[in-house]
């Protein structure tokens, strides 16, 4: 996993960008779990809600005199609006995410959702690695 962003209260990363992943998806959604799951035992008692989605891309460094790494387009905007409309103190992913990890993962549909500029879309919670 490779952090790009704080953007508020949150954070934007990435997983098989810069370095070859043999399953991005599966890295991320490791990763989310134990994020969940260190923010839980924390004396706070944290509910983090990791929402991620796969495709592609435009990445690059911006800025004249602080440089930043940055992504942009449809998947990072989707990868938003998947933990947005996604279950508290889990790791949500896209349909088509899904699809990539549903192998080695049990997970649940949280249905069809209605999502601000992507129409309905189908979100499924993480439970756990098999």
């Amino acid at each position: 996993m490779y952090k790009i962003k704080t953007i508020g209260d949150s954070f934007m990363s990435t997983a098989g960008l810069l370095l070859p992943a043999a399953n991005p998806v599966l890295s991320a959604v490791r990763c989310g779990l134990e994020m969940v799951s260190a923010a839980k035992n924390l004396p706070a008692g944290w509910d983090v809600r990791v929402g991620i989605h796969a495709g592609p891309v435009v990445a690059g460094g911006v800025g004249r005199k602080q440089y930043l790494y940055d992504l942009w387009g449809d998947t990072v905007n989707t990868a938003a609006r998947v933990e947005s409309h996604g279950s508290k103190a889990g790791v949500n992913v896209s349909a088509s995410a899904w699809q990539r990890i549903k192998a080695d993962c049990q997970g649940r549909s949280l249905g069809l959702i209605p999502v601000k500029g992507k129409g309905e879309m189908e979100i499924f919670r993480v439970e756990a690695l098999r």
